[in-house]
């Protein structure tokens, strides 16, 4: 659990040096940051700044309104679609938020926005580990077009050992089909399409 001091200094590095209103502007770079380079060791920094130099864009959000108010700027740029959620409770929590723009995933239906709950979230290249155990079954590989994911800090992982070990916590059997993936290997897999990421802040002192 991070001191106050360390906290602080956490938050005034995502909010200040990673985003511009909240939201972490694109970087054409790939390359990896390391913590220790970094100079600091906290993964949730790590992972924003590599999310982001792959190519994805990345909120920060203290609360339920915080919530509401980046999906609804994400909707807004992609002509206010519908949001096909992937799983039931996370279709109840934003209806529960006020997301009066969202459904649970119809599988015969193609959805251009979708949103997905993640397992964990790898600091050291900025990707995203998902299972079929989150609500998308076997059709894990058909992800909407445009993906929203939301995510913990407290899911903020080191590499995929730590995820894997996470897996194995929280799952008695192992999940039936697991993918990893950033924004650089989602606009490869699905053109010129965007990946987003709500990361809500649950760790607290």
């Amino acid at each position: 659990m991070k001191d106050n001091q360390l906290k602080e200094q956490v938050m005034k590095d995502i909010r200040e040096a990673l985003m511009d209103r909240n939201e972490v502007a694109e970087c054409d770079s790939t390359t990896a940051v390391d913590a220790e380079n970094n100079g600091t060791e906290d993964l949730s920094v790590v992972f924003a700044k590599n999310f982001t130099q792959n190519g994805g864009t990345m909120y920060y959000c203290l609360n339920e309104n915080d919530i509401r108010q980046r999906l609804e700027e994400i909707r807004h740029r992609h002509g206010d679609a519908i949001v096909g959620c992937a799983s039931e409770n996370l279709s109840s929590f934003l209806c529960h938020i006020g997301m009066d723009n969202c459904c649970l995933c119809d599988p015969s239906k193609i959805y251009p926005l979708g949103a997905i709950l993640c397992e964990a979230l790898i600091s050291w290249n900025g990707s995203i580990v998902i299972t079929s155990n989150l609500g998308l079954g076997n059709t894990i590989n058909a992800l909407p077009e445009t993906t929203v994911v939301l995510a913990f800090t407290s899911q903020v992982v080191s590499d995929w050992m730590a995820a894997n070990e996470r897996l194995k916590t929280l799952y008695t059997d192992y999940p039936e089909q697991v993918i990893v993936t950033s924004p650089a290997s989602y606009a490869y897999r699905k053109g010129t399409q965007k990946l987003y990421l709500i990361l809500i802040e649950d760790e607290t002192n």
